[in-house]
């Protein structure tokens, strides 16, 4: 056996730890996702003989978008000031019906993230910016009525985090970025969500979703201040907020509508 593992491993079939990054990529996510889809729909049909009916569909949604960190918030309101702050999530969804009530669902969605800032004697306009490739699973508890409730985690893959900054009433017109700050980002998240939505059906299997869902982080993104001042670092941390470190979490709640197909009994209630 141990000639064996060794032998693989020569192979590269085991990708090292330090190869994760490479493997994350924009463009293995999406052959990843599309792989785990098949997957996803392979284990979903060898169960809805058992259950109540499979469901599939497609989601969007526009989210408030906010991104907290204890020194930010606790930093004098002229220098930094959280502003309210917009992204959006779309993607493809899939459910199993144990039973009438009970189900699970999972979702794939891209989405986009943004925290604006600004102060209250400076007023600049400062932004983080990054893509998420977002993977919610879901406990759905459903009335007769088509009204749910859902509960569950989010794992996130981020990508592509950019920090910018303008200053327009300055003397002289101060412009930077969006800069590319992903080294200062961390690199994937998980999350908690909720929701509360109904089903309505339209005829033919079909269904519109309509929602609002709310989740936010448990893992430490990390990241930058409204200034761009990179959190992470000690000599930041000592200069401005008293050599104390603080977690960054993620916040969001967004109206979803959907279009989903049901096939199974569920279909026919």
């Amino acid at each position: 056996m141990r000639k064996f593992i060794i032998a693989i491993m020569k192979q590269n079939l085991f990708t090292p730890l330090d190869n994760l990054e490479k493997i994350c990529s924009q463009k293995n996510i999406f052959y990843l996702t599309g792989f785990t889809l098949i997957i996803a729909a392979s284990l979903l049909s060898s169960f809805s003989a058992r259950g109540q009916g499979l469901q599939a569909g497609v989601k969007g949604s526009l989210n408030s978008t906010w991104l907290f960190n204890n020194n930010v918030s606790d930093a004098a309101a002229k220098y930094q000031t959280y502003v309210p702050s917009f992204g959006q999530s779309y993607g493809v969804s899939g459910a199993l019906y144990f039973s009438k009530v009970i189900g699970v669902e999972m979702n794939f969605l891209y989405s986009t993230h943004r925290q604006k800032y600004t102060g209250d004697s400076a007023e600049y306009d400062a932004e983080t910016y990054f893509n998420v490739i977002e993977v919610p699973l879901l406990l759905k508890l459903k009335s007769s009525t088509g009204a749910y409730l859902e509960i569950g985690g989010v794992y996130g893959l981020i990508s592509n985090v950019t920090y910018s900054y303008e200053d327009p009433d300055a003397l002289v017109d101060i412009v930077r970025g969006p800069n590319d700050i992903s080294d200062k980002f961390a690199k994937n998240t998980l999350d908690g969500m909720i929701g509360l939505g109904v089903d309505i059906k339209i005829g033919l299997g079909l269904s519109l979703t309509t929602a609002m869902r709310f989740w936010g982080s448990f893992t430490d993104l990390k990241g930058v201040d409204a200034l761009g001042r990179d959190l992470s670092d000690q000599v930041n941390l000592d200069l401005y907020y008293n050599g104390k470190y603080q977690p960054t979490h993620s916040a969001s709640a967004g109206f979803l509508l959907g279009l989903t197909y049901s096939i199974g009994k569920i279909a026919k209630d």
